[in-house]
């Protein structure tokens, strides 16, 4: 399966620390708006998905909504 986008929509904003982990661990990531409610990480594969979801499960961070 190609990589993909995965567009993440947060219930609160996320944390600088966990950003920056995110960041760290993934290419072309991105935080639009000035609220830090959403996420975008491009060039995605599905076990790469999983590991972004249990990284935010893991901190306490609480997905909404994910469009992929």
């Amino acid at each position: 399966m190609a990589p993909i986008r995965y567009e993440l929509t947060l219930r609160a904003p996320i944390a600088r620390t966990v950003l920056d982990v995110i960041q760290t661990r993934f290419d072309h990531v991105s935080t639009p708006g000035e609220d830090g409610t959403v996420l975008i990480v491009e060039n995605i594969d599905q076990a790469s998905v999983r590991a972004l979801l249990i990284l935010l499960w893991d901190t306490g961070t609480e997905a909404i909504k994910t469009l992929g």
